[in-house]
């Protein structure tokens, strides 16, 4: 578990240091405290919801975002979001087994999202919603997905996101679990949720950081 997230961490600051060569001019911003993905569910039995606060994730923003948004075209330069699968947890034992067998965590640790691009849908001095495109990995299988997202800026230069998506297991080569000889079946639709809190970080604290 400790080398998962030595390697995950490891591939966070190498695209983090790969990110600061591409846009030299974009705030780097850290998540904070209180960010929180979710997956929710259904089965037969009962429904399911799994969550984690251990992302680790890199925002670059346009320096400009401290000011009006409305006068940003892009406010988002890129967004690198990588996920521990052992560390959803989903209120018992059994069933974190049952999830990290269900997205083959041995063999697919990590849960990754890459922002590709994005629209603007609407916006004010100081929040925005978009609708984004992004490369989803999930137990070794990428998709793009839309998503639309809500996001606000605070004082102090803080930042949050919220949004939420549905997805099919199936769609990532994933079979919908059952147990109980086949009782207790599991629904193939899930909703991810997320609600993020970011802040301003200089890249070399942030490199700093990963070498803990």
């Amino acid at each position: 578990m400790r080398k998962t997230f030595l390697m995950a961490t490891a591939a966070i600051g190498f695209g983090a240091t790969a990110a600061a060569a591409q846009g030299p001019s974009a705030v780097r911003l850290r998540l904070e405290p209180g960010s929180e993905v979710t997956v929710e569910g259904t089965s037969t039995m009962h429904a399911y919801h799994c969550t984690t606060n251990k992302i680790m994730a890199y925002v670059d923003v346009d320096p400009g975002y401290t000011k009006d948004l409305t006068k940003i075209a892009k406010p988002i330069v890129s967004v690198k979001v990588n996920i521990v699968v052992n560390t959803l947890k989903c209120g018992n034992g059994t069933m974190d087994k049952n999830l990290y067998s269900t997205l083959n965590a041995d063999k697919n640790p990590l849960i990754t999202y890459t922002l590709s691009g994005y629209d603007i849908l609407n916006g004010l001095s100081s929040s925005f919603a978009a609708n984004t495109k992004g490369s989803l990995k999930i137990s070794g299988t990428e998709k793009l997905i839309d998503m639309k997202v809500n996001a606000s800026r605070l004082a102090e230069g803080k930042v949050t996101a919220e949004g939420e998506q549905t997805l099919l297991m199936t769609d990532f080569g994933i079979k919908p679990p059952s147990f109980m000889l086949g009782t207790l079946k599991v629904g193939n639709e899930v909703k991810v949720k997320f609600n993020l809190k970011a802040g301003p970080e200089m890249i070399a604290q942030l490199t700093a950081a990963t070498q803990k």
